[in-house]
């Protein structure tokens, strides 16, 4: 699975309007039904964002 989202941040600078700012990140992740009943899911993502920044997340169960 790959994925793409853009969110609107807020620097609080000053006379700063709301979509001024937008920081985009991009990544793959991988997803092993570990209990088919339940739907539970065991996740590993791997993310890119702005400047290089990056993250690794591991979890179990979705958000959604």
């Amino acid at each position: 699975m790959a994925f793409l989202n853009t969110t609107a941040i807020d620097s609080g600078a000053p006379g700063e309007r709301l979509f001024d700012a937008l920081a985009t990140g991009a990544g793959a992740g991988l997803r092993l039904l570990k209990n088919k009943r339940s739907r539970t899911n065991h996740c590993f993502d791997v993310g890119f964002g702005k400047e290089g920044s990056r993250a690794v997340y591991f979890a179990v169960q979705e958000a959604f």
